[in-house]
């Protein structure tokens, strides 16, 4: 994709970044937006990632989802960009990914029971996703 294109796609990006929340009878939701440019550099797979991170109360604890919208520039179609999907799916079980820890990916687990101790670790497990790929006018 032409330079200007990349620098388009990464200026409209960039400006969906921020957060807002929601307030319902349960409590309030929180919807946090986050930018990463991987096209920088010549990094790329995908050339960009926009991270959603859903935060709510849930059985009185605050939990949080995050996942990764994958965006890719590219000119060469759906077949080019399902290669560079799988180089990103690749370096996530790798535990390579920039700026992601292992993934970009946090789902949350309660575990509900009558005595709770309390406790609380992260674990990592790799998980199927169906990615639906649809190609956009820039």
């Amino acid at each position: 994709m032409k330079e200007k294109d990349e620098l388009k796609l990464s200026r409209l990006l960039s400006d969906m970044q921020g957060e807002a929340e929601a307030s319902f009878p349960w409590g309030k939701a929180k919807i946090q937006i986050r930018y990463l440019n991987y096209s920088a550099g010549g990094r790329g797979c995908p050339d960009s990632l926009l991270i959603v991170r859903l935060s709510m109360p849930v059985l009185g604890q605050n939990v949080s989802v995050e996942a990764p919208i994958l965006v890719e520039a590219e000119k060469a179609g759906t077949n080019a960009a399902i290669e560079d999907l799988n180089k990103f799916c690749d370096r996530s079980i790798q535990g390579i990914l920039e700026g992601g820890d292992s993934s970009f990916i946090e789902v949350p687990m309660l575990v509900a029971t009558r005595y709770p101790l309390r406790k609380e670790r992260k674990e990592s497990r790799v998980l199927k996703v169906s990615f639906n790929v649809r190609e956009v006018k820039l």
